[in-house]
């Protein structure tokens, strides 16, 4: 988690947006312990797929 968490605060290649802050938000949450890792693959790969930089082969979907 701590990994996503690098990448959506330091190393995000595209424009922000809603999602990519709900992404973070829910790294962070995991990484304090409040959040399930789950919820944040979740937020992560929503952000990912709206700033259209998901490869889909790379999460088991295509």
């Amino acid at each position: 988690m701590a990994q996503a968490a690098d990448v959506l605060l330091n190393r995000w290649p595209a424009v922000t947006g809603k999602s990519h802050v709900a992404a973070r938000r829910a790294c962070l949450a995991v990484l304090d312990g409040i959040k399930e890792a789950s919820v944040a693959r979740a937020a992560f790969v929503k952000a990912a797929a709206d700033a259209d930089i998901l490869r889909e082969d790379d999460y088991g979907r295509g």
